[in-house]
């Protein structure tokens, strides 16, 4: 085309077209090498102007660089050096090191020296971005950043087996990587020497065995398996380090603040974070909001005074494929409770010594873990911790409004979980998997994870209901070995499923928990708890459960190998029950179902525990059930201190493996009754025709003294569904108490209906597990709660009679109970009873089933 019908062509063209193209036309283009510096670089602070682009061709030492315009690393130069005091992208601005098409394959360094120089927003010491800038570093990628031992390497090895190929994942001889412990001891790091497909000679050997591929207990294999982390990169953004111990002050590196993108794959940064300094961490997104194009991934963060990746009021953002080594306080880091969104998956964090890495920080004190999360609704899948104090931790209890700028608008105790799949923790030095005093609820919050009522963080809804989340929360194929701890204080709503422990010294440390929300949830399902005596790091096949008055579930849950807990069983019940951190009442329903305790060498342990480290009510009151043969056939079994159920028919007294239990034919379930505190109340009837047993822990529980449980404020105790049963004290008013019953889901489950007949100030009423439950929960009730127990039929809520198919619950007969005359207790004198046959009103145990309503009272007496 001629040159004169182009102008003519651009004279006609429309002017937004013409503007499009101008702006996209390709800027003027300056090499670092030719500069003009005294323009630039006055007093030696450099700043890339806005509109200009620069291609750094030659290594720069200036005191400070600021990117107003276009920063772009040469990729075709090895060696290249940025040194200065900071690196800052101002808003608008950008800095590019590489591509994901071409990356930055040769080596590049940016070096931060030593300076009191201070941004008023950044601090010192930084490499970072602020605003709607675009900070972005591409090194030369690797298909794997960690795999896995194949095989043990033992002491002294010089030759590692791994999971996958070395050549495949990028690796080359000269890397360093590190070699995480499996025996309790050092992480270590190591060059290599050569690569060979999966094999690696080392420069240096093994100082420790390392454990690789899999193990077998019982004819199951278990992959236990160091990791193996490969350290190096070609992007390392380093520093002074000379007094990085005595100072503990490093680099750090921050993208601050809302719009543009901070993207870093594939780099090594070192000798990091400030001690003491909020904000000042190796890695970090702060306050970006939702920032979906902000990444953190396959990179190396190595020797942190504080936190390797910290998110913070972010959300979206992609954490994914690192390996942090030696990152003091915490590895990742969700800070103040907002976080939302997030996917922080496939990282390792590995201290070389716990010791190292447990550090007091910013006034926080026995606060470190591997991975450490304030904000909860993130999804964590594939990650893996070793060899830290406490391995994964959600600290609950310690910030119930928040950190920071989210202070008083959060209530991370009651977040939702994301997805928490996959994770594992091994050989750390306390807790492993760590969920500590968490119960996520039905909470209302904005895009920014603010709640923005706070009502909805509470236990209970405006109308009383139980406010758990529905579905609940779950922890999936979770993998924990090696731990002193796995567990928690306090946790509700959350159910663990495919749980692996493996030679842990307490594969579930659980003190107070609650009946599901979700009414399909169970605790812990489809898992399972081995233990290898002759591992040389101890562990115990030890399942220490919650305390309190609830239902808690263990479903197809199989207990593989040896060693049990001496003192202790398979499952504890009660754990700290009526004591600090524990639940109470003591009146905790352990439901079994599929449980198999056979791949066992029981040797001379229990198969359960009533009552573990907890006050004397917590030997006592706890009960076990099941409807299967996980309780070798009984339905019930109640402690061995409660004697009177020696009397009860189809109760019998067992062996040690149950812990000398009674297992019962019958349904033994929980009464509570929640009220001030009247001294102690007595209860009368089957189970506690005994004597009083006065030594501990009994104190007369077993002839029916039900003590005050005085941090929740209630009373409770076993009995038998469907007798009755008088209470006795000279302060109880029944108007001014709440009554409760079992659990729901238990009638469902055992698919009868849960009721008891209870004598109370002279009169009797009727106790049913479907009973209003507004504003009754496991840590006790609310003012709000329906008080008094009520006459049978003049209760709203009252037994339906079994359907055709559920035959009515026939209890063994007890002489103590008498019953009207055969004719009036006859199904067939009922009108709502005639479809049953026998005797509904009552049945030959003395039980009243809901079709008799309408009569009650004539048999009550009334």
């Amino acid at each position: 085309m001629a040159a004169w019908m182009k102008f003519v062509i651009f004279l006609f063209m429309p002017a937004a077209l013409a503007d499009s193209q101008a702006l996209n036309s390709t800027p003027t283009l300056t090499r670092w090498s030719s500069v003009d510096t005294a323009r630039t670089c006055p007093g030696n602070r450099c700043t890339v102007p806005k509109g200009e682009t620069w291609i750094l061709d030659a290594s720069m030492d200036v005191e400070t660089l600021t990117v107003q315009g276009t920063l772009e690393w040469d990729t075709q130069k090895d060696g290249l050096q940025i040194r200065t005091c900071y690196l800052l992208v101002e808003p608008g601005g950008k800095l590019q090191v590489g591509t994901a098409l071409a990356p930055m394959d040769l080596q590049a360094l940016i070096y931060i020296k030593k300076s009191h120089i201070e941004h008023p927003a950044m601090g010192t010491r930084f490499v970072g971005s602020m605003g709607n800038s675009q900070f972005v570093i591409h090194g030369r990628p690797l298909n794997r950043t960690w795999t896995l031992l194949a095989s043990t390497a033992s002491q002294g090895s010089s030759q590692l087996a791994l999971k996958h190929d070395a050549e495949l994942m990028g690796w080359r001889a000269g890397d360093r990587i590190g070699l995480a412990t499996t025996t309790r001891r050092d992480s270590t790091v190591h060059r290599i020497k050569k690569v060979d497909g999966n094999v690696i000679d080392l420069e240096t050997p093994t100082l420790h065995d390392h454990w690789g591929g899999f193990r077998q207990i019982k004819g199951r294999d278990f992959e236990l398996a160091a990791e193996v982390v490969n350290l190096e990169r070609s992007v390392v953004i380093t520093g002074d380090h000379d007094d990085f111990e005595a100072t503990r002050q490093g680099l750090h590196t921050k993208k601050n603040g809302r719009g543009g993108a901070m993207d870093i794959r594939y780099a090594r940064v070192e000798f990091c974070g400030q001690r003491d300094k909020i904000g000042r961490y190796c890695m970090h997104f702060h306050q970006a909001g939702s920032c979906p194009e902000c990444v953190f991934q396959g990179n190396a963060v190595v020797e942190s005074q504080q936190v390797g990746i910290t998110i913070h009021g972010t959300h979206g953002a992609k954490v994914d494929s690192n390996v942090l080594w030696d990152t003091r306080a915490a590895g990742i880091y969700t800070e103040d409770g907002n976080e939302m969104n997030n996917t922080i998956s496939s990282n390792v964090v590995i201290c070389s010594k716990w010791q190292k890495c447990k550090v007091e920080w910013q006034n926080k004190r026995e606060q470190y873990a591997g991975i450490y999360l304030v904000g909860m609704t993130n999804d964590l899948v594939g990650n893996r911790v070793a060899g830290w104090y406490h391995g994964f931790w959600t600290p609950g209890a310690k910030y119930p409004r928040g950190q920071g700028f989210a202070y008083g608008k959060v209530c991370p105790q009651h977040s939702p979980f994301g997805l928490l799949r996959r994770n594992v923790v091994h050989d750390c030095e306390r807790f492993g998997f760590y969920l500590d005093n968490q119960y996520p609820r039905n909470i209302k919050r904005d895009a920014d994870g603010y709640v923005t009522d706070m009502s909805s963080c509470n236990e209970f809804t405006a109308d009383g209901k139980d406010n758990g989340l529905v579905p609940a929360n779950l922890v999936e194929d979770q993998l924990d070995w090696h731990n002193v701890f796995v567990g928690h204080y306090s946790l509700g709503d959350v159910s663990f499923v495919r749980y692996t422990s493996v030679n842990n010294q307490h594969a579930m440390y659980w003190k107070e928990g609650k009946t599901f929300a979700d009414p399909e949830a169970h605790h812990v399902r489809d898992s399972v708890i081995a233990n290898d005596p002759s591992d040389r790091v101890l562990g115990l096949l030890n399942f220490l459960g919650p305390a309190g008055p609830f239902t808690f579930r263990m479903t197809n849950v199989t207990f593989l190998g040896g060693g049990v807990a001496p003192g202790c069983g398979m499952i504890c019940a009660g754990q700290a029950c009526g004591l600090n951190a524990g639940g109470g009442p003591c009146t905790a329903q352990y439901l079994l179902e599929n449980v198999d305790f056979s791949q066992v060498d029981l040797a001379n342990g229990r198969k359960i525990k009533i009552g573990v480290n907890c006050a004397d009510e917590g030997f006592v009151l706890p009960v076990f059930l099941a409807k299967d043969g996980s309780l070798g056939g009984f339905r019930s079994l109640v402690s061995r201190h409660l004697d009177g159920f020696a009397k009860v028919s189809g109760c019998t007294k067992l062996g040690e493996e149950w812990d000398g239990a009674y297992g019962c034919s019958s349904p033994v379930r929980r009464l509570n009754i929640w009220s001030a505190d009247v001294g102690d109340i007595w209860i009368t009837g089957p189970g506690y025709e005994a004597q009083p047993t006065r030594r501990r822990p009994v104190h007369r529980m077993n002839a029916g003294r039900m003590p005050f449980e005085h941090m929740h404020k209630g009373y409770g105790t076993p009995i038998l569904l469907g007798r009755e049963y008088t209470v006795t004290t000279n302060n109880l008013r029944r108007s001014k108490a709440v009554f409760e019953l079992s659990d729901p889901l238990l009638a469902e489950y055992f698919g009868t209906a849960e009721v008891a007949t209870l004598k109370v100030d002279g009169e009797s009423c009727g106790l049913n597990s479907s009973d209003s439950r507004a504003y009754v929960g496991a840590k006790g009730v609310e003012s709000a709660a329906v008080r008094g127990c009520h006459a049978w039929g003049a209760r709203p809520s009252l037994p339906e009679a079994p359907s055709s198919t559920t035959p009515p619950f026939v209890q063994p007969e007890d002489p103590t109970t008498s019953s009207p005359s055969s004719s009036s207790a006859s199904c067939a004198a009922h009108e709502r009873c005639r479809a049953l046959a026998g005797n509904c009103c009552p049945t030959a145990s003395g039980m009243f089933l809901g079709c008799c309503d309408r009569r009650l009272h004539a048999f009550l007496g009334r």
